[in-house]
């Protein structure tokens, strides 16, 4: 996962970026000893429970915005999800005409588009500058995109990286005007239904809750606390006594520094200082 930074320049091509960071796509030593490290990274590092969490929440919160805005778009196109490190977790072509021409290139499920992997491209391009990336055509340093032009942005939940989003139509299409496309697709993925997928929610609380300390038991009744239940309901619930809850509820608030049932659903809402703010 990558922190986000809180202002970034809105996107990016391979013109705005520093020429020492250009040369690292186009220098076959260097992506080699990169490649080397994110293969001992992985190897050392197995997926979380928290990170399939995110990414089967990424799939699903995709599939649901391009059910609602693929109708609208009149090209050919293609669209890849890929995990915080480039990994692609899932495509959506537009056709079948696509599909194949994806599978022609080796395009699947699976596939980095880490900059060790596949050089310079839309993807790898957002990785290095936190925003989004766009790369047309010749640009792309693996000729398996030299006849498309890219964008790709970063996905955000809570502030925090957690995935790419890349639309690609053939290069006969004026790219720029797919940029706010690609902003829009990812403000809904990230905000419309990442923050309301049920199990990601439950992720976040468990996090909070573990950074303020909170036992298994206190955790158990912020839980339904936090969904306005009674103090009688969750004794009922955890077949513990109604005193017993509210002696809970009392330890709950020290620890987190509240001292009344609003307060403490408001340090638990969302924050709108987490989102990633863009400049022009």
């Amino acid at each position: 996962m990558t922190t986000a930074q809180k202002k970034t320049k809105f996107w990016y091509s391979p013109k705005d970026i520093k020429k020492e960071q250009l040369d690292f796509f186009y220098n076959d030593k260097k992506c080699e000893e990169l490649k080397s490290f994110e293969k001992m990274r992985a190897y050392s590092s197995q997926e979380t429970k928290q990170n399939f969490k995110y990414h089967k929440a990424m799939i699903s919160s995709l599939h649901n915005e391009m059910l609602k805005i693929s109708k609208y778009i009149s090209v050919d196109f293609a669209v890849f999800l890929s995990d915080d490190t480039g990994k692609i977790l899932d495509i959506y072509p537009s056709s079948p005409e696509i599909q194949a021409e994806l599978n022609r290139s080796g395009l699947s499920v699976g596939i980095s588009f880490a900059k060790p992997e596949l050089g310079l491209n839309a993807v790898s391009l957002a990785m290095v500058m936190n925003s989004i990336g766009v790369v047309k055509g010749k640009e792309h340093t693996n000729p398996i995109f030299s006849e498309w032009n890219c964008v790709c942005s970063p996905l955000y939940s809570e502030g925090v990286i957690h995935g790419y989003v890349d639309i690609s139509f053939y290069k006969g299409q004026p790219i720029e005007l797919a940029i706010p496309l690609m902003r829009q697709i990812a403000d809904n993925v990230s905000v419309r239904w990442m923050r309301n997928d049920p199990e990601l929610q439950r992720c976040r609380l468990d996090l909070i809750f573990t950074e303020y300390s909170l036992t298994a038991r206190e955790k158990d009744v912020a839980q339904m606390w936090l969904v306005e239940k009674s103090a009688l309901y969750i004794s009922n619930e955890l077949g513990i006594s109604e005193g017993t809850v509210r002696n809970v509820i009392k330890s709950i608030y020290t620890k987190m520094n509240v001292n009344d049932r609003w307060q403490f659903i408001k340090k638990l809402s969302p924050s709108p200082a987490n989102e990633q703010e863009f400049i022009l």
